[in-house]
C-alpha cells in the first residue's frame, strides 16, 4: 500500500468516525478524489484498505459504501472482544512495567475530569489511548492488532453508549478495577474486570438504543422493534 494511500484511508476513517459520512450512505470515488487532491487509483485503493478493517464495503456494480453492522453483527463484536479482553488483562497485569502503569492512571485522571464536563469526544479519545495502552502492556501485538480491529468497527455505536446515561463516569470507574488489579499484579481479576467492562459496553449501548429508539440505524426492521421496545416500557 502507497503512503499516498494510506494517507487516503487515514482521512476517509476520519470522516467516517466524525459523521460525515454516515453509515450506510455510498462513497463517491471521484469527489473524494477532487477533495483530497489524489488520484481514483489512489482512493480506490485506501476504500479496499478500509474494507479490510471493516469500515467500508464493496457492493459489485454499485461502488463503495461506508459499513453499516447490524446489530446481531454488533453484539457479536462486542462479545469476541470481552472474551479476547479476559486474556489481555491477564498478561497485561503479569508484564506490565512502571511506566505504562503511570500513563494508564494520567489517562484515568484526564477521563474522570472530561466525564464531569460531559466531553464525550474528548472521552472517547483518551479511551480508545486507554485500551491501546492496556493492550500493548499484554505484550501481544496480535492480541492487540485484533482488538483494534473490532474496536474500528465499533468506534461509533460504543460512542452512543458512552454518551447515554452517565455512561462516562460509569465507564471509567470500571477501568480503574481494572487498573487496580493490574497494579496489584492480581491476573485473574484484571481479566474478570477487562472482560465485564466490555460486556458492560454492550449493554450500555443496547440500553442507549432501546431508550431513544434511533442512532445510527441499521434499517428500518430495527427501528421498528426497538420502536415497539419503547411502547412496552
Amino acid at each position: 500500500m502507497s503512503v499516498q494511500s494510506e494517507l487516503a484511508a487515514e482521512k476517509i476513517e476520519e470522516l467516517i468516525m466524525s459523521g460525515e459520512f454516515s453509515l450506510g450512505s455510498r462513497i463517491n470515488e471521484s469527489a473524494l478524489s477532487a477533495r483530497l487532491g489524489l488520484s481514483r487509483a489512489v482512493i480506490r485503493e485506501a476504500l479496499h484498505a478500509l474494507v479490510r478493517v471493516g469500515l467500508v464495503e464493496i457492493v459489485p456494480n454499485q461502488g463503495a459504501f461506508v459499513k453499516n453492522l447490524s446489530l446481531p453483527e454488533i453484539t457479536q463484536l462486542f462479545d469476541i472482544r470481552a472474551s479476547l479482553g479476559r486474556l489481555a488483562g491477564r498478561q497485561a497485569a503479569l508484564l506490565i512495567d512502571g511506566e505504562i502503569l503511570d500513563h494508564l492512571r494520567m489517562l484515568i485522571r484526564e477521563m474522570d475530569q472530561v466525564a464531569a464536563e460531559r466531553d464525550s469526544e474528548r472521552y472517547v479519545a483518551l479511551n480508545l489511548d486507554f485500551h491501546d495502552t492496556l493492550y500493548r502492556a499484554s505484550r501481544n501485538e496480535r492480541l492487540a492488532e485484533l482488538d483494534r480491529a473490532m474496536g474500528k468497527e465499533l468506534r461509533i455505536y460504543r460512542r452512543h453508549g458512552l454518551a447515554f446515561g452517565g455512561g462516562l463516569a460509569v465507564s471509567n470507574q470500571e477501568h480503574r478495577e481494572i487498573l487496580d488489579a493490574i497494579g496489584r499484579g492480581d491476573c485473574e481479576m484484571a481479566g474478570v474486570h477487562l472482560e465485564n467492562h466490555i460486556r458492560n459496553g454492550k449493554e450500555r449501548f443496547l440500553n442507549a438504543m432501546s431508550a431513544t429508539g434511533k442512532l445510527v440505524l441499521q434499517s428500518d426492521a430495527l427501528y421498528s422493534d426497538l420502536s415497539k421496545t419503547k411502547k412496552k416500557a
